[in-house]
């Protein structure tokens, strides 16, 4: 009777564990379909933003502060293929526009220099998305 009563409880944990492990992995499939479908939309946004990349009035800040610019299209998109720039630095394409980080004025999936960037206006505003 006390070996029947061990064998039982060994099959509730098993069973517990079997179900605890289920669940984290029926998490894990809902989080990775979230990301999916967050990738989507992303995508989708990025591909309905038919508008070109600005071509003139780029600038940069230098890590000394310095403000360079403004550049063309044809000459950011050269030093991008040439990794000059870096995911932080910060960078705009009006003058009117704050100045914000490489990375955030294309995520992906938006290409840089060849998609329409998304930028910040003055007041805060997001325009790109």
């Amino acid at each position: 009777r006390q070996q029947q009563q061990q064998q039982q409880a060994e099959a509730q944990a098993r069973a517990q564990q079997q179900a605890k492990q289920q669940a984290q992995q029926a998490q894990q499939v809902q989080k990775m379909q979230q990301a999916q479908k967050a990738q989507a939309q992303a995508v989708q946004l990025a591909q309905q933003d038919k508008r070109p990349c600005p071509t003139t009035g780029w600038q940069y800040v230098d890590p000394k502060k310095n403000v360079h610019g403004p550049f063309t299209l044809i000459e950011m998109h050269l030093w991008n293929s040439l990794g000059y720039f870096r995911p932080d630095l910060l960078m705009r394409c009006d003058p009117t526009d704050p100045f914000i980080e490489f990375n955030k004025l294309f995520p992906p999936p938006l290409i840089p220099f060849e998609s329409y960037p998304r930028r910040v206006t003055s007041n805060g505003n997001v325009s790109g998305r």
